[in-house]
């Protein structure tokens, strides 16, 4: 498959598990041109890792696989769905991500789609996710990995941290050793990307927004791709902030975040639902909180802040 995508100049990313990742597969996915690997790693200890995964010894056989994706020249990004499980463990994640040398850290968005609709009181309070993304954005600072987020609320907590003096907005697929040019792209793209920058399509053709947002708007088998893309009304709401709803569409960040669109669908069936994920939205999320008769305690920030400030 990889082959054949590489004759069509498709370039081919993979995003596994990495408990598969012995030298030789790691060695023949380079021989037909795979440069990418992102790899899940839920948490700094096998004890975290392990519980969220449910199978023993995962958390091993998983830092294996990194260490033989880097060992292979692989561009490897880590990426962790920070969730209350392992919150606590940010920073340790990220140090163990530069021991091994990879070249980014992604923190993942919980978003309620798939199973994840059945653990959502795991999802992180706004409170934990402001405290999370800041956290981020000061270890950036002096990391030796590159520290990214898909909450597109990272770009609006680096504006009001650094004010005037924010030279680049974080999104989260930037990297700064892109040559300028691409820098000023991934700025002027900003926030969720879904149906505006990108699309997913699942095995039987079906498209939907993005991976993580399970509204099927279409089929490359039977429909044309271009037409989509260019004409459906779908697309065309996603790429409006003005139109979005409650906090989310008057908010003076929407064009570097507009919150992610796919836990707006996943928390209310509505896109254009505030993210209810944002420190700005807390109507929202305390109707989150009556609507599941869920209540968070914040008491993971504490060894986040003491790592940083």
């Amino acid at each position: 498959l990889v082959k054949h995508s590489n004759g069509y100049g498709i370039y081919t990313a993979i995003a596994t598990n990495g408990v598969l990742l012995s030298k030789e597969r790691c060695r023949d996915l380079r021989s037909v041109g795979v440069e990418y690997l992102q790899i899940s790693l839920d948490g700094a200890t096998p004890e975290t890792h392990d519980t969220f995964r449910g199978v023993p010894g995962m958390f091993e056989r998983t830092v294996q696989g990194i260490k033989n994706a880097v060992a292979e020249g692989f561009f490897v990004n880590v990426a962790t769905t920070v969730t209350h499980h392992n919150l606590r463990e940010v920073p340790k994640i990220i140090d163990l991500c530069e021991s091994l040398g990879v070249k980014w850290f992604m923190m993942y968005n919980f978003i309620p789609t798939g199973r994840g609709r059945f653990i959502i009181e795991n999802d992180l309070s706004p409170q934990e996710r402001e405290e999370l993304l800041q956290f981020l954005w000061e270890r950036l600072k002096k990391s030796k990995v590159n520290l990214l987020s898909t909450a597109p609320q990272f770009a609006r907590v680096a504006l009001q941290i650094e004010g005037a003096n924010c030279t680049k907005i974080p999104t989260h697929f930037l990297n700064s050793d892109l040559p300028d040019k691409l820098r000023s792209l991934s700025d002027f793209i900003g926030g969720c990307g879904a149906g505006r920058f990108y699309i997913a399509m699942n095995p039987n053709g079906d498209i939907t927004p993005c991976v993580f947002f399970p509204m099927v708007v279409g089929n490359i088998f039977k429909d044309d791709l271009e037409t989509l893309w260019t004409d459906l009304r779908e697309f065309t709401e996603l790429r409006m902030r003005d139109t979005l709803k409650e906090h989310c569409g008057v908010c003076e960040y929407r064009y570097v975040c507009g919150g992610c669109r796919a836990r707006a669908y996943g928390y209310f069936g509505d896109y254009s639902s505030p993210d209810p994920g944002c420190i700005l939205n807390r109507e929202s999320y305390n109707g989150i909180l009556n609507k599941y008769s869920l209540t968070y305690q914040n008491k993971n920030l504490e060894s986040l802040k003491e790592k940083v400030y």
